[in-house]
């Protein structure tokens, strides 16, 4: 399992120092069995990955860098990026950092009281190879072709798929069974479909009332599950 780690200071305070942030490698018993940083790793925040048996790619959202705005030393906003991590996978042996790129750029993120920050969340993979990213400051979501194998650097402009609309506040994303994404927000309990050609084609609430409880999701046994912030609970819902 690989969790991100994104430190603050006393109070909640984000890290002044760029890079900040690394990903824990726990092994099958919890244990901590490997540390990755490197110059693109910043704030990771969202993370997902295709792996085989001797291989992964982990794609990773990050949350801070490119700071264009402080306070008091402290960053308050800026542009992030995605990048892929090329993972050399062996039994017995924690996986090792092979390759390092950046795939996406210019992703505003804007320190946030309440969510600590507001950057981009939900990532996706495409069985086609592309790689969606939602961003929860734009209310939109950015698709970067041939994440798999591409060495440029899309911005997220360049690469934005859908905006506005029902989006609000966008944070966990999934993949449905007939390739629609399923984005949940932040801001009022709804899931929103959209289709990989970037038309909203329905919304549903998930939650009344529901800001701040939607994150994490993942479809399951023809439905969603969903991590309700606002229970401490896994919910499960029919799509």
């Amino acid at each position: 399992m690989v969790v991100g780690s994104l430190p603050t200071t006393n109070g909640g305070v984000l890290p002044g120092q760029n890079p900040a942030g690394c990903l824990i490698v726990l092994n099958d018993r919890g244990t901590v069995a490997e540390t990755i940083t490197n110059r693109d790793i910043v704030g990771p925040w969202d993370l997902t990955v295709r792996s085989s048996a001797t291989s992964a790619e982990m794609f990773v959202s990050n949350a801070l860098g490119g700071n264009l705005t402080t306070h008091d030393g402290v960053p308050v906003t800026g542009n992030c990026t995605v990048v892929r991590l090329d993972l050399v996978l062996r039994a017995g042996s924690p996986p090792r950092l092979a390759s390092s790129t950046l795939i996406g750029t210019g992703f505003p993120w804007q320190a946030n009281k309440a969510a600590l920050l507001l950057a981009p969340t939900g990532m996706a993979l495409g069985s086609n190879g592309t790689l969606y990213v939602d961003d929860a400051e734009t209310n939109s979501v950015s698709a970067i072709p041939q994440a798999l194998t591409r060495t440029s650097v899309l911005t997220a402009v360049d690469g934005t798929l859908s905006a506005g609309g029902a989006l609000n506040a966008p944070l966990g994303m999934t993949i449905a069974p007939d390739g629609d994404l399923i984005v949940v927000n932040g801001n009022d309990g709804n899931a929103v479909e959209i289709s990989p050609a970037g038309r909203q084609v329905a919304t549903r609430t998930l939650i009344k009332n529901g800001a701040g409880d939607l994150f994490g999701i993942i479809t399951a046994h023809n439905g969603l599950l969903i991590a309700n912030d606002g229970t401490n609970a896994l919910d499960k819902a029919q799509i």
